[in-house]
C-alpha cells in the first residue's frame, strides 16, 4: 500500500493541509467566531491558530519518532495489537463524522445559493464519486490537486476581500476588546477544534519523507489557515458589523455579492462558488482517503481499495441523517468541533506509551 500512495515533500505537505483547512473560509467557520467574539473576533482567530499549533505538537513529536510511519503503525507498536487499532479507529471514526458532515454542508450550501431546487442525494452522489475516485488513485495526484487549488484559494479569497474593501467600515471594529477578553479567549479555545483535521498528517504519515517534513507541513498549513482566517473575521465585521455577520452561513458569498465591477462583469458570485467547489472537493477527498487509509490500518488489510466503495456509499447513508441545514451546522460547530480537540490531544497518550515503553526514536528507526 505505501509503494503504491508514493511520497510527498513538505511543500506538497503544506498545501495540502492548507487546503483541507482553508475550504472552510468558504463556510460557516468565520461566523462561529464572531458570534463568540464580536468585534474581537479577529484576536479569537488568532487563539484559536496558536491553541491549534500547540495541541499539535504532540502529533509532531510522535510523528519525529517514528518517522515513515502512520497512525495506525504508530498505534499497534505503542499500544499493542488490541489497544492500538481501537485508538486507530477512535480517529477513523472522527474523520468519518467530518467527512460525513462536510458532504452535507457542501451540498445544503449548493442548493442555498446557487441550486435551489436540486435534492441533497443528487449533489451528494456527484460529490462522493469525485471523492471516490481520487482516493482511488492515491495520495500523490491529491496532494498534487491541492498544489493547483493551492495558489487558486489564496487569489481568490484575497481578490475578494480587495474588492469589497471600499464598502467597510473600520469603526465596526471597535470596542477593540469585543465582548471581553474571557469571550475571546474562550472563543478561540474553543473554536480550535477547527484545525483538528491536521490528525490527518499524522494518518498518511508514511507517505512524508521525514518526521520533521511533516511537522513543517502542519505547522506551517494551520498558520496559514489561521493568517487568512483572522483577516477574514476582520474584512466581515467591518463590513457588515458583528452582529449581522455572525449570522451569515455563507460569509465569502456574501462578501462576492458586494463587489460592483461594472454592467459588463456582474454575478462574481458564481465565479466564487466554482472555485469553492474545488476547494472543498480536495478537502473531502483528503478527509475520505485519510478515513479509508486509516480503517483499513486498523482493520490490518494490506490495500485499502476494497474498501472506497463501502465507505462512499455508508458516507452517503450517514450526510443523510441530519434533518437541514441547520441541524448539520449545529452538529459540526457544536459536537464535531470540540470533540476535535480531543482528537488531536489522543497522540499525546501515544506518545506518553511511547515515552514509557521505551518505543521508537533513533535506535528503533527503520
Amino acid at each position: 500500500m505505501k509503494r503504491e500512495e508514493g511520497h510527498i515533500d513538505q511543500v506538497q505537505g503544506v498545501m495540502l493541509v492548507f487546503a483541507v483547512l482553508s475550504a472552510k473560509l468558504f463556510a460557516h467557520y468565520p461566523a462561529l467566531l464572531i458570534e463568540g467574539a464580536g468585534p474581537a473576533a479577529w484576536q479569537a482567530a488568532l487563539v484559536m491558530t496558536l491553541t491549534a499549533m500547540l495541541i499539535f505538537l504532540p502529533s509532531a513529536a510522535l510523528a519525529r519518532r517514528f518517522p515513515g510511519k502512520g497512525l495506525a503503525e504508530i498505534s499497534e507498536s505503542v499500544a499493542g495489537p488490541w489497544l492500538g487499532p481501537l485508538l486507530t479507529l477512535a480517529v477513523t471514526a472522527w474523520l468519518f463524522t467530518s467527512l460525513a458532515l462536510g458532504v452535507r454542508l457542501l451540498a445544503e450550501t449548493y442548493i442555498g445559493t446557487m441550486l435551489p431546487q436540486t435534492p441533497p442525494s443528487a449533489l451528494i452522489m456527484v460529490l462522493l464519486f469525485c471523492v471516490a475516485y481520487a482516493s482511488y488513485r492515491g495520495l500523490e495526484p491529491l496532494s498534487r490537486a491541492a498544489q493547483l487549488i493551492f495558489p487558486l484559494i489564496v487569489l481568490v479569497v484575497v481578490l475578494v476581500m480587495i474588492f469589497s474593501m471600499p464598502r467597510a467600515n473600520s469603526a465596526r471594529l471597535l470596542p477593540v476588546a469585543g465582548f471581553g477578553l474571557p469571550a475571546t479567549l474562550g472563543t478561540g479555545l474553543y473554536c480550535a477544534g477547527m484545525g483538528a483535521e491536521a490528525i490527518l498528517a499524522l494518518a498518511i504519515g508514511y507517505a512524508f519523507r521525514s518526521g520533521k517534513a511533516l511537522q513543517n507541513s502542519v505547522l506551517l498549513g494551520i498558520a496559514l489557515f489561521g493568517l487568512f482566517m483572522t483577516v477574514m473575521a476582520a474584512v466581515l465585521v467591518s463590513l457588515f458589523g458583528a452582529p449581522e455577520a455572525a449570522q451569515l452561513p455563507f460569509p465569502m458569498f456574501n462578501m462576492s455579492r458586494l463587489i460592483s465591477l461594472g454592467r459588463f462583469l456582474q454575478r462574481v458570485e458564481a465565479i466564487t462558488v466554482m472555485f469553492w467547489f474545488f476547494a472543498w472537493v480536495v478537502r473531502l477527498s483528503a478527509l475520505f482517503h485519510g478515513t479509508v487509509v486509516s480503517l483499513a490500518g486498523a482493520l490490518q488489510l494490506p490495500y485499502y481499495r476494497p474498501l472506497i466503495f463501502p465507505l462512499a456509499v455508508l458516507t452517503m447513508a450517514c450526510s443523510l441523517l441530519p434533518e437541514d441545514f441547520l441541524s448539520t451546522m449545529d452538529l459540526d460547530s457544536g459536537v464535531l468541533r470540540p470533540i476535535g480537540l480531543l482528537v488531536l490531544a489522543l497522540p499525546l497518550v501515544l506518545l506518553g506509551l511511547a515515552v514509557i515503553r521505551r518505543k521508537g526514536g533513533p535506535a528503533h528507526a527503520a
